[in-house]
């Protein structure tokens, strides 16, 4: 299943030094001092947002990921088949960010940038045995020195405690039904704001839904393989050929469990409403990346950065903030900054913005960037206004800068970097000033053998380990 007064967050270079590490370590112990003097000076201040709970205490905080959902198969950004009733409903009140983009095409990188509000060359959390540093400040450590009380319930292994995601969290387990409820019981009475953060592993792959949604969705006639992860490392790498019909088949799968999530996200919903907690929560629907289905000869995700792994669903219900659709684009970097904008909390820097404070008239919309590095997988992209170019960085992802018009070529299908040749190198100067032009190096590994048996299985089950 499922501080008034607070500067703008504004971002900021984080140099790859030798003394970065130890730069953002003090930076961080400060902050995390500074925090708690901030928590007791500012309670009893408001942000003109953040209404609709206690006079003396901040909403309740509810993140719910969904993993690997594009945006384009969910009802609130327009796809016509049922799969999402109950996220277009709980849309209809919210904020909805019609152009929200993954930082990352998987799981662990996209994360990272969600809760630190930086991209990847700053957190350094990029390949396949990266581990999130100790010494960048998250969301859930920030709400923890503001007197909020974490749970965290995870059902993806790579952001699993062994690969620091855990940090500021007071419990940290896998998800479970039984658990959301006994501890959403427990917040009914406590005297503190709660932050809970869900992250749901359907619709990630294999696509195995329940009868009930198979029927939903025509999807009961596909072979039993198509529900293999196996089938789907073997399509990725050339050792399976599809049928004609194998990606309508593996589509129809999926679309049944986005809608048996969809469900579960409805019964949590449900379960704050019994328990009076709605009005004063604010809930954040999101996904960590999106997947694909051969539009560009790839499948799953991880493989690539085209638009159908990297545009997600980013939907916000703020108590105070009014419904509305909003057009300019947002990453996940972005989250942090809003969230903590709209409770009114002080934070570092990042390389996220605001995406409700008030823009000026005549402002550019913003840039856009992503990183891939895992599996031999590795590329950059950045968005402009209408242009995106992807950075090949291994013989997988080609070996020439690829320049796409999004406006007129939606779907990615027209390279147009030979005949635009200054937009690719302004751009490719774009991705330098970034650190996305070259090697990203991980912050912390860990070795093999410092993960457990139990996380081993569980990545094996989604096709991350042999």
């Amino acid at each position: 299943m499922f501080a008034c007064g607070a500067g703008r967050a504004t971002r900021v270079r984080h140099a790859a030094n030798p003394n970065a590490a130890a730069d953002i370590a003090v930076q961080k112990a400060r902050f995390a001092a500074a925090l708690v003097l901030l928590f007791v000076s500012l309670a009893g201040c408001g942000d003109d947002r953040a209404v609709g709970g206690p006079a003396d205490r901040r909403p309740n905080v509810v993140l719910y990921v969904v993993d690997t959902v594009r945006a384009d198969r969910l009802g609130v950004y327009g796809y016509e088949k049922p799969t999402s009733p109950r996220l277009d409903a709980f849309a209809a009140g919210a904020v909805v960010f019609e152009n929200a983009y993954a930082q990352s095409s998987w799981t662990r990188p996209a994360m990272a940038s969600l809760f630190t509000g930086l991209l990847p060359p700053a957190h350094r959390t990029v390949g396949r045995r990266s581990v999130l540093p100790e010494d960048v400040t998250t969301l859930a450590e920030i709400l923890a020195a503001n007197g909020y009380e974490g749970m965290g319930l995870v059902r993806n292994p790579n952001v699993g405690r062994a690969f620091g995601f855990a940090q500021g969290f007071t419990r940290f387990r896998s998800e479970d039904r039984e658990r959301v409820r006994l501890w959403l019981d427990e917040r009914q009475d406590a005297g503190v704001p709660f932050f809970l953060y869900l992250h749901a592993i359907d619709p990630h792959g294999p696509y195995d839904p329940a009868p009930e949604f198979e029927q939903m969705f025509d999807a009961g006639d596909a072979p039993a393989h198509y529900r293999t992860v196996r089938y789907l490392l073997e399509l990725n790498g050339g050792e399976a050929e599809p049928d004609e019909g194998t990606a309508e088949a593996l589509s129809r799968l999926y679309d049944a469990e986005v809608a048996q999530n969809d469900r579960a996200f409805g019964e949590l919903l449900d379960e704050l409403e019994a328990r009076g907690l709605a009005e004063d929560t604010a809930v954040i629907h999101v996904s960590d990346h999106g997947e694909e289905f051969e539009e560009h000869g790839r499948w799953e995700h991880g493989v690539s950065l085209y638009e159908e792994v990297l545009r997600i669903p980013l939907v916000m219900r703020l108590p105070g903030v009014p419904a509305q659709r909003v057009e300019p684009p947002a990453q996940h970097v972005d989250v942090l900054p809003t969230l903590l904008g709209y409770l009114g909390i002080e934070a570092l820097p990042t390389d996220g913005r605001d995406l409700l404070a008030e823009r000026r008239r005549g402002d550019d919309p913003p840039d856009v960037y992503t990183h891939l590095d895992v599996d031999g997988h590795r590329a950059s992209s950045v968005i402009r206004g209408r242009y995106k170019l992807v950075l090949p960085q291994s013989p997988s992802q080609g070996t020439a800068p690829m320049l796409f018009d999004l406006e007129a070529d939606p779907g990615e299908l027209d390279d147009l970097a030979t005949e635009q040749p200054r937009i690719v190198e302004r751009m490719l100067g774009l991705l330098a000033d970034h650190d996305l032009a070259g090697d990203v190096e991980p912050a912390v590994e860990i070795d093999d053998a410092q993960i457990d048996e139990d996380v081993r299985r569980r990545l094996r089950a989604l096709g991350y380990v042999d």
